[in-house]
């Protein structure tokens, strides 16, 4: 025995002769408890072992024994490196290399899952940015339309406003044209509106007239001379005061009605007769619009040319001079010269101005017993607002239309 060297002794020297025995007591632990140590424990260089020449092993070529058979350190650690839970460290063949394998294969297979799921992710979300692509590209494409149309828009609303602008231009010419031609053809520049303030202010003047004339309490008025006026001319029983100063305002009226709106023509046109005679044979004869025409026309020369002017002077002189001396009959001290002059005037220039219009304007006299009509009429002085019509003081100026400028003043009983 002592020729033959011990199993698993490397060298011949004595420090060496316990090592095996010691390795071997170790082998046979490991072997015990179930672990084997092919690699990181083995023998180095050892023939009966077959994992000794592995290249894996570790503590065969780094914890084994060096070069000089002197025991390394390594073998001292095999112990704390073996003693687990008897895993084989570094053995491909064991039982615990094939669940590593098979772990192995199922975290291969989850990450083989999650790639593919991610691949899928991937897929949908290329999908979804092609199809918003897809949608950008035709919104795009309905921008750039829109984009177009509005263009197109707004050069039609250029033009347009172009044309309306010209039309507007035409119209503010052509209203100008038509202004200065009616201008052309109207005596004066009134309208309804102008024409029922003249009316009522030429009713107050009447009206201030007869009570100036009267004086406080009628003590200026000759009571017999109007009672009898009221009796014989109007045929009207009362003669209150009242009843008399209303008739006297009628027939101041009536004096007006006879002798400047009821004329033929303007009282300032020398040929008023013959004026009525052309003019009825032009309505006779259906030209109806060319003698409206012609009616204007003579008016708006009545009233710019001198000589008519001056006719109608003298006319209101001769008119006013005639009806003081009937008025000076009615009143004992009569001076209401200028103002009975002054309201004659004032008839005749309404006058001209109601005949100058399209639809001319005349006075008509309410007949007696004619229903009170409130739409053409007003109630005199402590007259009936209703009923039947018994005195008409001042006649209902109306136009040919039918459009009331100045209402009647009538007495109802």
């Amino acid at each position: 025995m002592q020729n033959m060297p011990p199993q698993g002794s490397y060298g011949n020297e004595p420090l060496l002769v316990s090592q095996p025995l010691q390795y071997q007591s170790y082998q046979d632990q490991g072997l015990h408890s179930g672990s084997v140590s092919g690699v990181e424990g083995g023998y180095a260089g050892s023939s009966h072992d077959d994992n000794s020449g592995q290249s894996d092993g570790y503590y065969g070529q780094n914890a084994g024994y060096d070069n000089n058979n002197a025991l390394s350190s390594g073998p001292l650690q095999l112990p704390n490196q073996g003693t687990g839970n008897g895993s084989m460290n570094g053995a491909p063949n064991g039982m615990e290399g094939n669940n590593g394998s098979g772990e192995l294969s199922t975290d291969v297979r989850k990450l083989q899952d999650e790639l593919l799921s991610w691949k899928k992710s991937q897929e949908s979300s290329q999908a979804k940015v092609n199809q918003l692509r897809q949608t950008l590209t035709q919104k795009s494409q309905e921008n750039r339309e829109l984009h177009a149309s509005l263009t197109q828009v707004m050069q039609d609303r250029l033009m347009l406003q172009e044309l309306v602008h010209k039309r507007d231009k035409e119209m503010d010419d052509l209203r100008s044209k038509y202004l200065s031609d009616v201008r052309q053809i109207r005596a004066t520049d009134d309208d309804h509106a102008t024409i029922e303030q003249r009316v009522r202010m030429l009713q107050a003047a009447i009206l201030q007239l007869t009570k100036s004339s009267s004086g406080d309490r009628a003590v200026n008025l000759n009571m017999e001379a109007a009672q009898t006026l009221v009796k014989k001319k109007y045929k009207f029983g009362n003669t209150q005061p009242y009843i008399l100063n209303m008739f006297l305002e009628k027939y101041i009226m009536d004096t007006l009605l006879e002798e400047v709106f009821h004329g033929p023509f303007y009282v300032g046109f020398p040929l008023a007769k013959e004026y009525g005679s052309l003019h009825k044979w032009m309505v006779d004869n259906n030209f109806t619009d060319q003698a409206v025409r012609f009616r204007q026309q003579l008016c708006f020369m009545s009233a710019r040319a001198p000589v008519a002017q001056a006719q109608a002077v003298q006319e209101a002189t001769r008119i006013a001079k005639a009806f003081e001396v009937k008025l000076e009959r009615l009143y004992n001290n009569w001076t209401g010269h200028q103002k009975v002059l002054d309201l004659v005037t004032k008839a005749i220039e309404l006058s001209l101005t109601m005949r100058s219009q399209a639809a001319e304007i005349t006075a008509q006299v309410i007949p007696g017993e004619s229903d009170f009509d409130p739409e053409k009429m007003m109630p005199a002085h402590k007259s009936k607002e209703g009923g039947k019509v018994k005195v008409c003081v001042i006649p209902c100026f109306i136009d040919t239309n039918g459009v009331v400028v100045g209402k009647a003043k009538v007495f109802c009983g």
